[in-house]
């Protein structure tokens, strides 16, 4: 008898098809404040995922970024588009990438008007409002919004990150893993790539700068708006930073460095390659059938457009195109060209994945963004990279460590390397079948991104104790953590010793001083 009450409720589950692990339909708000459209498609599938599970999902983005998903509550802010629109078109985004200290003061205000354009906003303000209103999670891009973290507060709901680039010491420290790094800033403008003791010195003192740059000019000016909008003390603000129950970030240990990360901190890269690819147009089709000995795809990106290509690379590439018997598809905001012109065919808009999964695509020429990436290691293809600005350079340096690409790290590269590292990346075997060993990698798991970042979200809905996945620092001191402690009894050792080797030393100097004048 007791053996079938013992099963009864299993045997229930079983009958009924009821999930041990199911979690009633939640209410998500989603911040995701930037106007870049890399960041919107990491998050899209996730949130079509979400609403087909049945939570009902509220998402904060700026306005024409993108068209509305189906289910979705979208809450759309004219001034983040505003912001963004003023700084994408303006001299200022050159100027913030050339000095560090400048790029800090730059950040602090560009960051505290973003959490003041998301909370001063009509329909934000029209949502906090509404008694009615009531939110079970906030989700939110982990991009130092400090400010914002205060609606977590407000509907008491859990928090959890989104982090689109990968990871560094910010965001560490919001997921409560305090192991230390000297190889993941913020910024990586000036970040030495090679792992010397002076480089690694430099480093550290590189993120220390940093992090006295974010406590001196970030945090203060997002207290203020914190205060502002919230009325909350800045002993509020911190202890909302300690609420992240999971975070999410766009990366993968086969990318290269291997990184202890606490369990909250959950990689999700290629999370984006669930939704399906643009089809090729039959023109373009063709041309890439038609290629008898291989294409290469070049592209910058969605920001990097033709005007601020330096024609001390732009020439080069060119006239190296003219040299190599592959055919060429570029995407290019050239529109005065033709659309086809010897063995480049040019585009404004590609269809990049597929382009990328082609049999006959044998290079990939990019400027190392985190997303084109992704889809060249999971399509197997070789890239060069041209790096201009924030992560692309760690981006790529990793992924050459990886032994899948090169990179031109000369300002002004001749035809003559271009050409001869275009031959070498495409007839050399090693970096073919290191691309394919890298995407058979990446490809490898026991679930997809998309299915385990929903999977986590619903475990941070069910346990809402966000301390149970990180390492606090009221959990761990820093003496405790570098077991400084256990070197004590060493360190009063050598010290008494270094005293009394000091101590004598001065009384033989002294007693030799002293005979010297009695002498005289």
């Amino acid at each position: 008898m007791r053996f079938i009450i013992a099963w009864l409720p299993l045997s229930l589950c079983l009958i009924f098809g009821m999930d041990v692990n199911s979690v009633e339909a939640a209410n998500i708000l989603g911040i995701f404040p930037y106007r870049h459209s890399s960041t919107y498609t990491v998050i899209q599938p996730l949130v079509k995922e979400l609403v087909g599970k049945g939570h009902n999902l509220t998402v904060i983005t700026p306005s024409h970024i993108s068209p509305n998903i189906e289910g979705v509550r979208h809450i759309r802010v004219d001034l983040l588009h505003k912001h963004l629109h003023d700084l994408m078109n303006s001299n200022q985004l050159i100027e913030f990438f050339r000095d560090k200290w400048r790029e800090a003061v730059f950040a602090a205000t560009f960051l505290a008007n973003t959490s003041a354009a998301i909370l001063s906003d009509d329909g934000v303000q029209k949502m906090l409002s509404d008694k009615s209103e009531r939110f079970d999670m906030i989700m939110i891009e982990t991009c130092q919004l400090d400010a914002v973290y205060g609606l977590a507060e407000y509907y008491n709901a859990t928090l959890v990150g989104v982090s689109y680039i990968r990871l560094n010491w910010s965001v560490d420290e919001l997921a409560g893993n305090p192991a230390p790094s000297v190889y993941e800033p913020i910024s990586p403008m000036g970040f030495s790539l090679d792992s010397s003791i002076l480089s690694r010195i430099y480093n550290w003192i590189y993120i220390t700068e940093e992090k006295l740059l974010d406590r001196l000019l970030i945090r203060p000016a997002q207290l203020r708006i914190f205060k502002k909008f919230f009325g909350y003390s800045e002993q509020k603000m911190e202890e909302l930073r300690s609420r992240f129950s999971v975070i999410l970030v766009n990366n993968h240990f086969s990318f290269g460095r291997v990184r202890s990360n606490v369990p909250n901190i959950i990689e999700i890269a290629g999370i984006h390659l669930s939704e399906p690819p643009e089809p090729c147009g039959q023109e373009l089709q063709r041309f890439l059938d038609e290629a008898e000995h291989g294409v290469i795809y070049f592209s910058l990106g969605f920001d990097i457009m033709l005007k601020f290509l330096p024609q001390d690379i732009l020439q080069p590439l060119l006239k190296s195109f003219s040299r190599i018997k592959q055919r060429v598809v570029w995407k290019t905001d050239d529109t005065t060209t033709p659309n086809q012109t010897g063995n480049i065919y040019r585009m404004a808009k590609t269809p990049q994945r597929m382009i990328l999964s082609h049999p006959n695509t044998r290079l990939f020429i990019t400027h190392g963004g985190l997303l084109s990436l992704i889809e060249a290691i999971d399509s197997g293809v070789p890239m060069l990279g041209i790096p201009f600005f924030f992560d692309q350079f760690d981006n790529l340096h990793k992924i050459q460590q990886a032994g899948m690409a090169r990179v031109l790290d000369t300002p002004s590269p001749s035809v003559d390397t271009i050409t001869d590292t275009i031959r070498d990346l495409i007839e050399e075997p090693k970096y073919s079948q290191r691309a394919k060993e890298m995407s058979f990698i990446f490809r490898d798991r026991p679930i997809s991104p998309l299915d385990s970042a929903v999977w986590w979200i619903e475990y941070a809905l069910r346990h809402r104790n966000a301390s149970l996945m990180r390492i606090n620092e009221s959990d761990i001191s820093f003496m405790v953590y570098y077991k400084l402690g256990d070197l004590l009894p060493l360190y009063i050792r050598i010290g008494a010793i270094l005293i009394f080797v000091i101590f004598i030393s001065r009384r033989l100097i002294k007693k030799h001083s002293t005979s010297n004048l009695t002498h005289t």
